[in-house]
């Protein structure tokens, strides 16, 4: 699963700014959806966000490399 569709069934719903993240990411055609975290960070200052949806993204980003590798190999912890 990429880091997109992660956050759409992670985090759509959610009241945090990870939830508003998730939220403009699904209301922005251009956002770029099999990007990697570099493209991503690139393209959210193209787009003029602030800090902290830059740091809600990088936040995000580690909880969707920590899932990832868990569900690769296939450890519950």
């Amino acid at each position: 699963m990429n880091f997109y569709r992660w956050m759409m069934s992670k985090h759509l719903r959610t009241e945090a700014p990870v939830g508003d993240l998730a939220r403009d990411m699904k209301g922005d055609k251009d956002f770029p959806h099999d990007g990697n975290l570099d493209e991503i960070l690139e393209y959210l200052e193209s787009k003029g966000a602030c800090f902290g949806c830059m740091d809600a993204c990088m936040e995000a980003w580690k909880q969707y490399e920590r899932e990832s590798h868990r569900a690769k190999t296939g450890s519950g912890s």
